[in-house]
């Protein structure tokens, strides 16, 4: 499981599952492989965006673009 780290954009606190509590997403290896190549597809400039982007905002786009949507 995954979630924002308080205060540190870009930086994410991992658990094993059934740990968390409120505020966690689930993250398995085949979304986490998707959001890599995604991300190593991206110019650099775009790269430094996807950074600041919340993690659930950047795993509904990159499951949009593996998609075809």
């Amino acid at each position: 499981m995954i979630r924002p780290r308080e205060h540190t954009p870009g930086l994410y606190d991992m658990r094993e599952p059934f740990e968390a509590g409120a505020g966690w997403v689930w993250l398995d290896a085949t979304t986490a492989n998707v959001v890599c190549q995604i991300f190593d597809a991206l110019s650099p400039d775009r790269q430094e965006t996807f950074k600041t982007l919340p993690a659930s905002v950047i795993l509904k786009f990159c499951w949009r673009i593996a998609n075809g949507i």
